[in-house]
């Protein structure tokens, strides 16, 4: 194998497969990188057995220059730290007798070991299937919309991860550790004619942001078992979660008492401000007392004191004099999610959980179950 490449380009592609690696994994040839050079093309793939990462880098996005195909294994953290330390534009790369490679410029020279290319297992990665196309960066913000209510380590499987319903007009994307649910609905121009009800791992969805980050485009490819990310020259494709997803929508109160409008900024200062440290490092229970012309904001730490504050500035609709309390964590990171817009809470009693929604539409719903204090 011999070519060179644009090492910017490169040292990205090879960055993205190496962040997926399992290093604790027996089997050293899991923890390489696999190249493959033809004759126009160098196919880059990674895998820890759950998740894989194949990229395809050509002389039009990435100043490929063929000399000798071939394959080789590479141990990824010592690449790139190599391409990281030089300074010029191209690399050239060069298997020795298939146990090194040289990595070169025009005045520096490496050479590593590499692992036994003939080891490595045969990847397939499906790109058939029922396909999804959305919006790269729509999809990139419902993952930090919802991702907040997965419970990774949660014992029931199917709610470590985040649940992908497709109806005709419409794709659903739902989240909940059981103390809260993130629901975002995101419209479809082409109507589905297959119903898709999938569970995607948090951890693969951890990855997903990174290379979404300048993509315009996603197709999402979903196969029996199986879901594909197609991004620009990046195929990401992972295993789905077996189990069934809990009907979430149905725990959405229908009818409520009180209805608060308010900038979600203006809220969220104020509640943040109530969001005393404490030495435990535990969430604080924030307590609210809503009346008919302000919310009075409470909370307290038995080693650091108290603090009360009386808010104003909101609308209400229905019924005053509620008092209710949350965790501070769920209550807040539920509110950043909205960007400084303005949202409605919508309140039932003190026991039923608060629907967060915007003003002008509800595409976006946080739920919290509010914490009971016995008083």
């Amino acid at each position: 194998m011999k070519f060179s490449i644009n090492r910017a380009i490169l040292l990205e592609e090879i960055y993205k497969a190496n962040k997926i690696l399992d290093l604790k994994n027996p089997n050293p040839t899991i923890g390489g990188i696999f190249l493959e050079l033809t004759m126009d093309k160098l196919t880059i793939i990674s895998t820890n057995t759950v998740l894989s990462f194949k990229s395809v880098l050509t002389n039009n996005n990435a100043d490929l220059d063929i000399n000798e195909p071939g394959k080789i294994l590479i141990k990824g953290r010592y690449v790139i730290e190599m391409l990281r330390r030089l300074d010029d534009q191209y690399v050239n790369f060069t298997a020795v007798e298939n146990s090194e490679l040289r990595i070169s410029t025009t005045s520096s020279e490496f050479n590593i070991n590499i692992l036994d290319a003939e080891d490595y297992p045969s990847l397939g990665f499906r790109e058939k299937g029922t396909i999804l196309e959305l919006d790269g960066q729509e999809f990139k913000r419902t993952l930090a919309q919802t991702l907040i209510s997965i419970d990774e380590w949660s014992k029931k499987l199917s709610l470590s991860g985040l649940n992908v319903h497709v109806t005709n007009e419409s794709v659903i994307f739902s989240a909940t550790d059981l103390f809260r649910i993130s629901q975002k609905t995101i419209s479809l121009t082409d109507k589905e004619t297959e119903e898709i009800n999938i569970t995607i791992p948090y951890k693969t969805l951890l990855e997903l942001p990174k290379l979404l980050e300048n993509a315009e485009k996603l197709k999402i490819v979903i196969s029996e078992g199986y879901v594909t990310f197609v991004i620009n020259n990046v195929l990401f494709q992972s295993n789905l979660i077996d189990g069934q997803f809990p009907n979430v929508s149905a725990a959405f109160p229908q009818e409520f008492s009180a209805v608060i409008f308010v900038e979600s900024k203006k809220l969220l200062k104020t509640l943040n401000r109530a969001d005393l440290p404490n030495d435990d490092g535990l969430p604080q229970i924030i307590n609210l007392r809503i009346e008919d012309d302000s919310i009075y904001v409470k909370s307290t730490v038995s080693e650091v004191g108290n603090y009360e504050e009386e808010f104003k500035d909101f609308k209400l609709e229905g019924t005053g004099n509620l008092v209710i309390s949350f965790n501070s964590k769920f209550l807040l990171e539920a509110l950043k999610t909205f960007d400084n817009e303005p949202i409605k809470l919508q309140f039932v009693n003190p026991t039923r959980p608060v629907v967060i929604s915007k003003q002008r539409n509800d595409k976006l719903k946080q739920v919290v179950l509010p914490t009971y204090l016995g008083n």
